[in-house]
């Protein structure tokens, strides 16, 4: 008997889920209620949908997935170059003609399943850094340094670059012991009237443990950029007493507020739970993330009587004439946050404060330690994973890289990679682990 028909309806179905949960996957990276448990089972049910896609073999691709690459949504896009990338060197193949000839969300789709493919050796990428497209070559070059897997002579040619997002890429993809051409670009990056090329420079010149890069962090603490905004993480994550008062002084600053209450969360100071309880009673935006940040310090869990009842919750509807036409409906990660309520949250803290040890960093009560960093990666929310992962590759200079954002089974593989690593991790304020000028 002749082979049955393929039936395109059950790729279609397989494609349109993949695509659904490829943009559920991509909101879990930033959920405060998602953990890396809950993202692997999101990943597992993704998988299952792309290796279906690739079941189709060839004639799904010539019909269904090649088409989607120029026709379909970000999420469609990504799920059939991911599926196509799986199908081996003529799927590939497709897949990179494509990424030299479209722009824009396509684009970006295109890049995303590069990301997180780890089919496709980095080789087959790197000739189309010459490509003559900045956005194909930008896309490419954040590819690449999201896998780790630009050679220092690729990276060079781009850390001088006219266009800030090449250079930004650039200065990431740099290791913790740049050769010297390379960290005199670092340093005059710092320098950069571009606040994204000046943002990648304070990361990698911290990674790098340049002194210049950690005055730039207090210099920059007080901008209300994203620059100034990295600062001001990386202060409260290993800066000293009065880099902490001066991040509790922001507070004060309504642009800053939010920002600051976000960095607050990760210094791990009882002087720092003091002052996030002062925000509790604030607006609804406010109080949430202080809650966020209190709870990542002290260990409270904002639930039953310490969280505010769902009747508080609600808000009154505005009459029309006093909307704000413009504002982003777009839900923050935040709004998905616990409100505290700010009384039985103060009771609490009234009665805890005092066990804690005054003057050590604690992580959801509990001191500081390079074990309890590894947990946190493992165990803390996906909206706060990232910083953490900035903290591993700045503490063992470099040595150690997690990318919060790729597929969970590659994250808990470089987390077992890391724990049996030899690599040099410190726990000492950050001014402390700065050695070059």
């Amino acid at each position: 008997m002749p082979p049955p028909r393929l039936m395109m309806d059950v790729y279609e179905e397989h494609l349109g889920e993949a695509a659904f949960l490829w943009s559920r996957r991509e909101q879990s990276l930033t959920s405060p209620a998602v953990d890396l448990t809950i993202a692997e089972a999101i990943e597992e049910r993704l998988l299952a949908h792309l290796d279906g896609l690739t079941l189709g073999g060839p004639e799904v691709a010539e019909r269904l997935l090649i088409p989607m690459l120029e026709h379909g949504a970000p999420t469609e896009v990504s799920s059939a170059a991911f599926a196509l990338l799986a199908n081996g060197r003529e799927g590939a193949k497709h897949v990179l003609e494509r990424l030299e000839a479209t722009e824009g969300p396509a684009l970006t789709g295109i890049q995303r399943a590069l990301e997180l493919d780890d089919s496709l050796a980095p080789a087959a990428l790197l000739p189309i850094l010459g490509a003559s497209r900045v956005d194909t070559q930008a896309a490419v070059l954040e590819a690449l340094v999201f896998r780790r897997a630009v050679p220092p002579s690729a990276l060079a040619r781009f850390l001088s670059h006219d266009d800030p997002r090449l250079q930004s890429a650039a200065l990431l993809g740099l290791d913790g012991r740049p050769e010297e051409p390379a960290r005199k670009a670092l340093l005059t990056a710092l320098d950069s009237p571009e606040v994204r090329v000046r943002a990648a420079a304070l990361v990698s010149g911290l990674v790098a443990g340049l002194r210049s890069a950690w005055e730039k962090c207090q210099k920059w603490a007080a901008e209300p950029s994203a620059a100034g905004a990295q600062a001001r993480v990386f202060l409260a994550l290993g800066g000293g007493e009065r880099d902490l008062t001066r991040l509790v002084e922001l507070l004060d600053v309504p642009d800053l507020r939010a920002s600051t209450l976000w960095a607050l969360g990760f210094s791990g100071q009882i002087a720092a739970a003091d002052a996030c309880l002062a925000w509790m009673g604030d607006d609804r935006r406010t109080a949430a993330l202080a809650g966020e940040a209190f709870c990542a310090i002290t260990g409270l869990r904002l639930e039953g009587p310490y969280a505010a009842p769902l009747e508080e919750l609600a808000e009154e509807p505005l009459a029309l004439e006093e909307e704000d036409l413009d504002a982003d409906l777009v839900p923050r990660p935040e709004d998905a946050l616990p409100l505290p309520a700010p009384g039985a949250v103060a009771a609490w803290w009234k009665q805890e404060r005092g066990r804690l040890a005054p003057g050590s960093r604690l992580t959801r009560g509990r001191p500081f330690s390079v074990q309890s960093l590894f947990e946190a990666l493992r165990q803390e929310p996906m909206r706060r994973r990232e910083v953490l992962a900035l903290e591993l590759a700045l503490r063992s200079r470099g040595q150690l890289r997690l990318e919060a954002r790729a597929l969970t089974r590659r994250q808990a593989a470089a987390i077992d990679r890391a724990l049996a690593a030899p690599a040099s991790i410190s726990s000492r304020r950050f001014d402390a682990l700065m050695l070059q000028s």
